[in-house]
This record gives C-alpha cells, sequence and structure tokens, in this order.
C-alpha cells in the first residue's frame, strides 16, 4: 500500500512540474485576451504595459486590484473578488474620460446557467458608460442576472472598484 502511494505520488510530481510552465502560460494568455477585449480599439497585448507602479498605488486603497494596464486609450484594471462560486477575475477598461470602455470576464466558478451568465453581453453592456459619478447599486441601475444576485453583486462592485481605481490613478498621476 505504501508502495502504490509513493509511486501515485511521484507521477502526480512529474506532471506538474511538466505541465506548470504550460497552465502558467494558458492563464496569461486568457488575461491578454480579456485585456485587449475590455478596451475597444486595441489589437494586441503588446499595445498594454503593466504598470507595477500604479498598481502598489491603487492597491493600497482598493486590494482587490491585481493588475493595472496602461495604454494610448486608457487604463485596463483586474480585478478579483469573491462571487457565489468563487474568486471572479475581470478586465474592466477604462477610457481616458473616466468612462467604462469594456469589460471581460478572465475567469469565475459561478453556477452553469445561473451565475456563469455574468460573461453575457446583456449584463457586463449595463456598465459601458460608466462613470465613478453614475450610482451602481444591483435592483437599482444594473439588472441582476435572474438566480445570481450574488454574482451580479460580485460583478457590479468590481467595476466600481475599477472606477474608483481610475480616480486614484488620476490623483496620483
Amino acid at each position: 500500500m505504501m508502495l502504490v502511494g509513493l509511486v501515485a505520488s511521484v507521477c502526480l510530481g512529474l506532471t506538474y512540474s511538466i505541465t506548470r510552465d504550460k497552465i502558467a502560460e494558458q492563464k496569461k494568455l486568457e488575461e491578454a485576451k480579456a485585456c485587449v477585449e475590455a478596451m475597444p480599439g486595441i489589437n494586441k497585448p503588446e499595445e498594454l504595459k503593466e504598470d507595477k507602479e500604479l498598481e502598489k498605488k491603487v492597491r493600497e486603497h482598493i486590494p482587490d486590484v491585481e493588475k493595472v494596464f496602461t495604454c494610448d486609450r486608457g487604463y485596463i484594471i483586474i480585478l478579483k473578488v469573491k462571487g457565489y462560486g468563487g474568486p471572479i477575475r475581470m478586465a474592466v477598461g477604462i477610457g481616458k474620460d473616466g468612462e467604462a470602455k469594456g469589460i471581460s470576464i478572465i475567469s469565475h466558478n459561478e453556477t452553469p446557467g445561473l451565475g456563469a451568465n455574468v460573461e453575457k453581453e446583456e449584463f457586463l453592456g449595463q456598465f459601458i458608460g460608466k462613470a465613478i459619478s453614475d450610482p451602481l447599486e444591483v435592483g437599482e441601475d444594473i439588472q441582476a442576472i435572474t438566480g445570481a444576485t450574488i454574482t451580479s453583486k460580485a460583478a457590479t462592485k468590481e467595476v466600481k472598484e475599477a472606477l474608483e481605481a481610475f480616480e486614484e490613478i488620476e490623483q496620483a498621476q
């Protein structure tokens, strides 16, 4: 029995070491794709530049911010908040005018057919054109996903925090 456990452990360790880099590369590609989708007019991830200094400043006030990318059109802010089924990672593109230009879900573990609808344009499109001065309340300004209020509130929180992050960035410059 101990021998079987040892062999299984070695096999799992080898599998992890072989696939670790490929998994990390795939996650990076998914993030890059989401960033491009979040900012209309950006065609390639190479047009974006990650700004570690801005990330650090923004994260002091908004800990859900993971990354901040700059481009000639504005900023793409990646955030992660807890949804119903686990973390929801989202890229929010904010133009230089302070309005949300695009939103893309990077990853989530929400319930298929309910919370997974967070990816749909009908839901995400509600945030386009919103600025920090706009009210963003689920059930009032934002129509919740049917049967997925927790997910709807989590996504709305992310957009609010991205807009707040933009305000922090503007004050820092």
